[in-house]
C-alpha cells in the first residue's frame, strides 16, 4: 500500500495572527518616529526663536545701546573727554569739590558762587607757581599740594593757563600744568580730576597794547591739555568752546573791562556748565 506524501497545513488563524502582529510592529515603529519628530519640531519652535529675540538684544539693542553712550570701540569705564552733558547736580555736589586756579578761578569765591573753602586759589596765582605760593586755605595758610593731603576731595577741578598767557609760551605753560597735575593725580588717586580748558578772551584783550593774549594761543595750549587728559584718564571740561561766541571770542558783555575776567553772570554760567557736565 503506498503512501502518500505528507502537506504542511496552515491554519488560517495562525497566519491572521502572524500578519496582524508584523503589521502591529511596524504601525508603532512608525507612530513612535513621527511622534519624535512632532516633539522635536515643538522644541524648535519653541526655543529658537527664543534664542533669536536674544541674538537680536545682543547685536541690535545692545550695538544701539553703545552707540547712543559711548564712541566706537568704547570699553566699560572709559573716560570720554571733553565730558559730555549730563543730567545737572545739585548746588550740594560743589560742597565735595575742589577748584584750583589763578585770579580766574578765585572769582568762584569773591563772587560766591562757589563756597570759598572749595576754592584753593589766589589773585596772584599763575601757572608756573602753583606748587610753591603759600594760600589760604581751610587749614591754613600752604600751598595746594598741602592742601590736597589734608583734603582729599572727591572731586578735583584744574584751571590754569590764563594768567600767564601773556608773557609765556604755550609750551612753557604746558610744562608748568603737566608738572602739577602729574603730582596731584599721584597724591589723589582715588578723585576725579577735571581738567577746565582756558577759557576765551575777547577781542579787544586780544588787540590790547599791554599784555596783549591770542585765542589761537590759548586754543593750542588747550589742545595739549587735551591729549594730556586723554592720555592721563583725568576729564576734560570744554569750557572754552561753551563761553566762545560766534566769531570765536568771549563775548564783550561777559567779561569785565581787561577782556579776560568774567562778570558776575559769567560765572553763573560757569557753574551752571560744572553741574551739568559731570561723571558718575
Amino acid at each position: 500500500m503506498s503512501k502518500k506524501p505528507l502537506k504542511v497545513r496552515y491554519h488560517f488563524s495562525l497566519v491572521f495572527f502572524a500578519a496582524i502582529v508584523i503589521f502591529g510592529l511596524f504601525f508603532y515603529r512608525y507612530m513612535k518616529t513621527s511622534t519624535l519628530e512632532d516633539v522635536l519640531s515643538q522644541d524648535r519652535s519653541i526655543v529658537v526663536p527664543a534664542l533669536s529675540d536674544n541674538i537680536d538684544e545682543k547685536t541690535n539693542g545692545g550695538n544701539d545701546d553703545a552707540a547712543s553712550d559711548k564712541p566706537d570701540n568704547a570699553e566699560p569705564g572709559e573716560i570720554i573727554n571733553p565730558v559730555p552733558e549730563s543730567a545737572a547736580k545739585d548746588k550740594e555736589y560743589l560742597n565735595s569739590c575742589v577748584f584750583i586756579g589763578d585770579s580766574l578761578t578765585f572769582g568762584l569765591a569773591s563772587y560766591e558762587v562757589v563756597p570759598a573753602s572749595s576754592v584753593y586759589a589766589s589773585v596772584s596765582m599763575n601757572i608756573s607757581k602753583v606748587e610753591t605760593e603759600i594760600i589760604d586755605t581751610p587749614y591754613g595758610r600752604m600751598n595746594v599740594i598741602d592742601a590736597l593731603k589734608e583734603s582729599a576731595p572727591e572731586n578735583i577741578y584744574i584751571m590754569l593757563g590764563s594768567s600767564g598767557a601773556a608773557w609765556m609760551s604755550v609750551s612753557d605753560m604746558y610744562q608748568s600744568f603737566r608738572s602739577f597735575a602729574d603730582r596731584v593725580k599721584v597724591l589723589c588717586p582715588d578723585s576725579h580730576i577735571y581738567i577746565i580748558s582756558v577759557p576765551p578772551v575777547t577781542s579787544e584783550k586780544e588787540t590790547s597794547k599791554e599784555s596783549p593774549v591770542l585765542n589761537a594761543d590759548l586754543d593750542r595750549f588747550n589742545e595739549r591739555l587735551l591729549e594730556y587728559a586723554n592720555t592721563n584718564q583725568m576729564h576734560y571740561l570744554d569750557l572754552n568752546t561753551y563761553l566762545k561766541n560766534d566769531s570765536g571770542v568771549l563775548p564783550k558783555g561777559d567779561a569785565e573791562n581787561d577782556g579776560v575776567h568774567f562778570k558776575y553772570s559769567t560765572y553763573e554760567k560757569f557753574v551752571d556748565y560744572i553741574l551739568s557736565h559731570t561723571v558718575s
